[in-house]
This record gives C-alpha cells, structure tokens and sequence, in this order.
C-alpha cells in the first residue's frame, strides 16, 4: 500500500485521527493532573484499583501498561500519600494486593469528574446517536487488535 493508492488514503487518516485524539485528551488530563499534584500513570493506577478492589500489583501493572518496577514506583508514590493501602495476597505471600484509602476514593472521584467533563468538550456538537456509533465502532477495532478477534466481542 502506497500513499497513492487509493485504500492508503481512505484509511490512513481514520488510524492518524485516533492517536490524535488518543495524544490530544492525553495531553489535556496530563495538565489537569498535574494540578492536582499526580501523574497520569498514578491516576491510571488508581483509576484501576478502584475498578478492581485487592487488585495484585501484576495485574495492574498489566492493565495499565507498564512494567512492574514502574509499578512499584507508582504504588510506592499513592501509598507515601496515602491514597492507597498495600498488603500480603492471602493466596500468595510473594504478592501484594492494593486497595484505595478514603483520601484515595476522593482523589478517583475527582479524576472521574475530570474525565466526564473532557468527554464532554471533546463530543460537542455530536448526538447521542453518533456517541454511540462512534463508542460501538472504537470498541470493536480495539477488540480485533488486542488479538480477540476470533473470541466474542468484550462489551465496552
């Protein structure tokens, strides 16, 4: 396929505008944590852990994509402020499980508030029909692309 071919140009922009997207609500919740006195990657991790109560520090280390010393780092940071607890995985006393603090679950609840309200300057002027569209479409590429292809979809 070469930029003159008639495909490339049909669907390399589609790819081009959802990393540009993808980097543009990055930036934004990059600035907007920073405000807040966190990083991105921690209020990922917290993001997660309270999604997953007593989630192992593997496990969110993979959900959040990065490696496991980084993780480390990372919990080590939320727990010195107390926004997490860790502690011993009863079902394996070579892991650790973490769970958020009450100080932690309001430092979610702000980044949730954050979140709800660049979703919504950046889907102004669509309809809710062309959200869902768009939501339905978004999920079934990262569906094919994350090796699921053959499995049933994972609802969004």
């Amino acid at each position: 396929m070469t930029s003159s071919d008639p495909d490339f140009k049909h669907h390399a922009p589609l790819s081009y505008l959802i990393h540009e997207v993808a980097r543009l609500l990055k930036r934004r919740f990059e600035e907007e944590a920073k405000t807040h006195g966190i990083t991105l990657p921690q209020w990922k991790a917290l993001a997660q852990i309270a999604l997953r109560d007593n989630i192992t520090q593997r496990a969110l280390a993979d959900a959040i994509d990065a490696d496991p010393m980084t993780m480390s780092g990372i919990l080590d940071r939320l727990e010195k402020r107390g926004l997490i607890n860790r502690f011993p995985d009863p079902k394996d006393s070579r892991a650790k499980l973490a769970r958020l603090t009450p100080d932690g679950e309001l430092m979610f609840q702000k980044a949730r508030e954050v979140g709800l309200a660049m979703y919504e300057a950046a889907t102004v002027g669509l309809s809710e029909t062309e959200r869902e569209t768009m939501k339905s479409a978004l999920c079934k590429m990262r569906h094919n692309l994350s090796g699921l292809a053959t499995s049933s979809p994972v609802p969004c």
